[in-house]
Formats: C-alpha cells, structure tokens, sequence
C-alpha cells in the first residue's frame, strides 16, 4: 500500500510542471483578430468579398512571391485560371468560361478583359504583365458586360499595383531557369512620412526550347527572346488624412521575340517586337467620418506589336518580307462617388475611353 502511494505521489509531482505550463499557456490564449478580405473589381468600390455576388478569386501579394511566374500570364496558368495557354512568340490569353481575350490585336475584339488597377490596357495578352511589383490579381468569372462593356462576357482579370506601406525596403533579385533563361530585378517599397512609393525593374532574356524528341538536335529553334523589359511604380502623397493623390507608371517592352510556328514547320526567322506603356493620375479622397468617398483618374498609354517575317525562311510559303503592325494609343477617365452608411452603399460614376488605332 505505502508503495502504492509512493508511485502516485511521484507521478503526480512529475505531471506538475506540464500541468501549469499547460494552465499558463491556456492563460496566455488571447482572441486572433483576423482582417477580412476586400476586393474593388465587382463594384468598382472596397468590399467585402464575401458580400460579392460574384464568382471572384484574389490571387494575394502572398501567393505571388511563393510563385515561380514572371508574368501575369505564368501566373494564371499555375493557378489554373481557365484554360490559359502560353504559345510562342510571348502570347498568352486567358481563358475563362469558355471565353478568351484577345492577344493578338485590340482588346475589344476579345471576350475576357485584362485592367490595369481598374482600366483597360488595350491588350489581352497576358505575358505583358509581369509580376514583380503587384499586389494582388482579382478575376471575376462570368458576365460583367453592365459594369465593364460586352468585352467582359467571359469575365474580368484586374491587376492590382502595389502600394508602398511601412518601412521602406529594397531588393535585388536574380534567376536562372531552363533554355538558358536569366532575368536580374530590382525593387523598392515603403513609406516615408505622407509619401508612399513601390516600384521594380526587371530584364531577361531566353534561349529556344529543347524537344523531348530527337529532332534537328533536340531543339525547337526561334522560341526564345532577346530581351524583355519591365518597369512599375506606384508614388504617392497623402496630403489630408484619407485623401491620396498619385501617378502610377508602367512598361513592357520586348525585343525580338521568336516567332517559330508549328514545330512540324519551323520557321527560323520569324519574330515579333511588343510594347506596352501606361500613366495614371489618381486622386482618392473621403470625408473625416468616412460618410462620402471620391475617385478620379485619368490614364493614358500605348500598346505595340509588329511582326516580322523574313522570307529565307518559309516553311509554310506564307513570308513576304513584309512588316505588320498594330499600334493603339488609348485614353480615358474614370470618377465616381459614393455614399457609405451602416446600412447602404450608393455608388455614381462615369468611365470614358478613347482608342485610336
């Protein structure tokens, strides 16, 4: 019996520490306050996306770091976003519902629309977006015609750039890959006082595929590119609290990018140059309460594609050593007003466009 009472006493008096670090940590539990997620591309306003009707995904800044793309278009397809398609000659549309945009042209020949924080770009070609200085992407599935035009049937993609918060950070970055890839990046963001900025700058360059098959030496010629370019930033200035005026900028441009056809047929000399430059002015504002909320923009830019198709080679006959080209300029303004109440959420506004091709 003593021996008995020996061993429970000896347990007991090893359970003890666990016992209290167990009480304090349960002591220690305090409540997780978690931010909800917002999203602005279904109503043009800050919401909460699960107040949205709409079928709608966010891609965060997150996620974006973790992945392994270089551009808007990688990025879709790693996340299975429809059925997206990365072809050579830099096009990548993006599919949604059925629906594609389009990337050879005008963007308003496609279905699916590409926004650049919440305008049109005058491309849907997604490889001329990269991804070193976004915040977050937000794709609407299905129909957004009333709010975006009939381009949106099949649905929306808005790309959203980052703004600098905190302490101010920089980076430099770089990446070797397969087919002899190499892109070198640099980037800064952060915060200083009422002044806010984030921007980056990359350039690679890539060499042609190789074949699983033996063919032509296991290469699939004029699929590489011989420079790309990116540059982003986002400044700003908080001059009143809740009230921001800032400039957004943005280039893609590409140099020389392969243009093979199908591998049965490859063409050797075929290759295309691309452009795409945006500037935004933007003005954010609200009342102290927070009762009534503003927003103007004006934006303007320039997408470029020109092709190029030597005749010396030709496997398909179609060479006539002749330049194409397709060059938009693009303009608009977008304001709106809102009237934010506990219960209600009132939203006027108007969006103009000018394309000239």
């Amino acid at each position: 019996m003593k021996g008995f009472i020996c061993y429970v006493i000896v347990v007991t008096v090893l359970m003890l520490p666990g016992i209290v670090q167990a009480q304090k940590a349960i002591a220690d539990v305090r409540p997780i306050t978690t931010m909800e997620e917002m999203v602005v591309t279904a109503g043009r306003v800050e919401e909460k996306k699960k107040e949205i009707t709409s079928n709608i995904t966010v891609i965060d800044e997150e996620e974006i770091k973790k992945s392994s793309a270089t551009d808007l278009g990688d990025l879709l397809i790693q996340k299975g976003v429809g059925p997206s398609h990365k072809y050579p000659g830099g096009l990548t549309p993006v599919g949604i519902r059925g629906f594609r945009s389009e990337a050879h042209g005008v963007d308003l020949e496609g279905y699916v629309i590409i926004l650049l924080d919440g305008h049109r770009i005058s491309t849907g070609n997604a490889s001329k977006i990269m991804t070193k200085n976004i915040e977050r992407v937000e794709i609407i599935r299905g129909p957004a015609s009333v709010q975006y035009g009939s381009a949106a049937v099949g649905g929306i993609v808005n790309v959203i750039t980052k703004q600098g918060k905190g302490k101010p950070t920089f980076f430099v970055e770089g990446m070797l890959g397969s087919f002899d890839f190499i892109e070198k990046s640099v980037g800064f963001s952060g915060e200083v006082n009422w002044f806010d900025f984030s921007g980056s700058f990359s350039r690679s360059k890539m060499d042609d595929y190789d074949t699983a098959d033996n063919i032509e030496g296991n290469r699939y010629f004029n699929t590489g590119y011989h420079r790309e370019d990116s540059t982003s930033l986002n400044i700003g200035a908080e001059f009143l609290p809740g009230n921001r005026v800032g400039i957004i900028y943005t280039d893609f441009t590409s140099d020389h990018v392969g243009n093979p056809d199908a591998l049965y047929q490859n063409d050797l000399d075929d290759y295309k140059d691309s452009s795409n430059r945006s500037i935004d002015l933007t003005y954010d504002g609200k009342t102290s309460e927070g009762l009534l909320l503003w927003k103007v923009k004006y934006y303007a830019g320039k997408n470029k594609d020109k092709w190029f198709d030597p005749v010396a080679s030709n496997p398909d006959f179609f060479d006539d050593g002749l330049p194409r080209k397709v060059t938009v300029d693009y303009k608009g303004a977008q304001a709106q007003v809102s009237l934010n109440r506990k219960y209600l959420l009132l939203t006027a506004g108007f969006d103009w466009m000018n394309y000239k091709t």
